[in-house]
């Protein structure tokens, strides 16, 4: 009984540095698909390296994210609210990712904090539309209730059939009938006529 069993600590020990072995040789090949901890928002979809962000051991920096995020990008790109929270961040030094986060998905909100949509992304692949502010005029500070449907382009392309919960106030329940983009139901075939 007290006979140990020496050839178990060796395999595991010959598995162990096969799985390592393994893992050295294959990962600067497939960094992304080995170590990637999910897919990027719509916003980043267009980089293609980890290192484009994250510093090896490190993670993703502010320095990193500057790289394409300039002061000056800020001030030509931005309204004048999110410019100044912007330039005082960078100026101070404060870390991106205490308002930031990424590898949440495509269609997540990458601010931390940020007011969940009403609509479930749903409503972003249907317009097109990338934020609240083009279907609604935001008001600051309004609380929940704080934004009034434009009318426009992307409100007009839900609400063309004026019919059903495409009618005005039911965006909401889109995620009734569609499900990840798709139609649940069957739609009518237009070419029997």
């Amino acid at each position: 009984m007290g006979c140990r069993r020496p050839w178990v600590a060796s395999l595991i020990w010959a598995l162990t540095s096969l799985v390592v072995g393994i893992l050295a040789w294959v990962s600067p090949l497939y960094t992304e698909a080995l170590w990637a901890p999910g897919d990027l928002s719509r916003y980043h979809t267009d980089i293609a390296r980890c290192v484009a962000c994250h510093e090896p051991f490190k993670g993703a920096t502010s320095k990193k994210c500057l790289v394409c995020h300039t002061l000056e990008i800020f001030q030509s790109r931005s309204e004048p609210d999110v410019r100044q929270l912007h330039q005082n961040a960078i100026q101070t030094g404060q870390a991106c990712l205490a308002c930031h986060t990424e590898h949440r998905g495509v269609l997540t909100a990458i601010t931390i904090g940020r007011a969940e949509n009403p609509h479930g992304e749903l409503v972003f692949r249907a317009t097109g539309a990338t934020s609240c502010s083009d279907c609604h005029v935001i008001r600051a500070g309004a609380g929940k209730q704080n934004g009034t449907l434009q009318r426009n382009a992307y409100v007009e392309r839900l609400i063309q059939k004026e019919e059903g919960a495409h009618r005005l106030g039911h965006f909401a329940k889109c995620l009734k009938c569609h499900r990840g983009g798709q139609l649940d139901v069957e739609e009518e075939d237009d070419d029997d006529d």
